[in-house]
């Protein structure tokens, strides 16, 4: 960790920080969570800045610092906290069977990739993607907009055959 510098900008300021925040375990194994600053060069030339991501020491879970990244390990920790609220909330919701199918999906990992996927036993219906916990997020998402889609049509659907009904009177 580079605590000079927040000491420096604390010095700067005028302004003390106070104790630095732990960030909250990982979400999915339960490991600890660190801020690290990647360095980012631009072209390989000597201007360098610091972005700070934060990552689960374990299993690798969180963000890596990018151009537009959070500037500080405080900024880092404060994200990496909104994404494990958002992480916990995916996990707890039910995970939706298929529209087409009513079957509940099957877990799978791509062997070439490694990216973990959600598949429909019946109509092989899938969603991929790096992390699991975007994985579920985007199944869900599409299982109800389809339910959406499928309501949408039955009410026009409804609504056609009273207006028909009317002008064949």
């Amino acid at each position: 960790m580079v605590w000079w510098k927040h000491n420096r900008q604390a010095c700067q300021s005028g302004q003390a920080e106070g104790p630095m925040p732990t960030p909250l375990p990982c979400p999915l194994c339960n490991g600890h969570a660190e801020a690290v600053i990647d360095m980012y060069t631009i072209g390989g030339y000597a201007g360098q800045d610091d972005f700070w991501g934060c990552r689960c020491s374990v299993c690798g879970y969180g963000f890596f610092g990018a151009t537009g990244g959070p500037r500080s390990e405080r900024e880092a920790i404060s994200r990496w906290e909104i994404l494990v609220r958002n992480a916990l909330d995916v996990i707890a919701e039910p995970l939706e069977e298929c529209p087409k199918c009513h079957i509940a999906p099957e877990v799978k990992q791509n062997v070439v990739e490694g990216q973990a996927f959600l598949q429909c036993p019946k109509c092989l219906e899938a969603v991929c993607g790096d992390a699991p916990v975007a994985v579920k997020f985007k199944w869900n998402r599409q299982c109800r907009r389809r339910q959406a889609t499928k309501l949408k049509a039955a009410r026009q659907a409804r609504l056609l055959e009273r207006v028909i009904g009317k002008d064949a009177e």
